[in-house]
């Protein structure tokens, strides 16, 4: 199998386990940000990676799989990951982020999260001079680190097990 080919199961992520570190890293960065410019899908790596680094259940652990197929990517449910346009830009582009990850450079800090910039907007507030996130459904949340870059916004929460 080949980086990219087309997976025909189009239920849950089941049809990715077993799959190649650099496909699967490839193929989460195209479906979250093919649109977006490089380093948008730099940002996209670098979340997997700080979650990897964090190895924590709620993140899949500390293996790009564990991280990948943990179900909190919802552009790996879509027809993008499984089928990506492999002779697009969003996809080489992704395809050598994911093979050289070691070496790419680190636009988003140590964020754990992104969002489109409207629906993170959409979730968030400044209260009492401090910016505050509700997007997880389980209350306000202060950010101690956001980073906008294009159409996506990365952030990290306060937290004891995300410092």
């Amino acid at each position: 199998m080949s980086y990219g080919d087309c997976l025909t199961n189009q239920s849950g992520l089941s049809e990715f386990n077993g799959g190649d570190d650099v496909d699967l890293l490839a193929r989460v960065m195209y479906a979250e940000a093919r649109g977006e410019e490089y380093v948008g899908r730099q940002g996209v790596c670098w979340v997997v990676k700080n979650r990897m680094a964090k190895n924590l259940a709620e993140f899949g652990g500390s293996t790009f799989s564990g991280v990948i197929l943990s179900g909190k990517f919802d552009g790996m449910y879509t027809y993008a990951a499984r089928c990506p346009n492999t002779s697009e830009y969003g996809w080489t582009s992704s395809l050598y982020i994911a093979q050289n990850h070691a070496t790419q450079y680190n636009p988003i800090g140590t964020c754990l999260w992104f969002n489109a910039n409207d629906y993170y907007d959409d979730y968030s507030r400044i209260y009492n001079g401090v910016e505050q996130y509700n997007g997880f459904g389980t209350g306000w949340k202060n950010v101690v680190e956001k980073v906008i870059v294009g159409n996506h916004t990365f952030f990290r929460v306060e937290g004891a097990q995300y410092e």
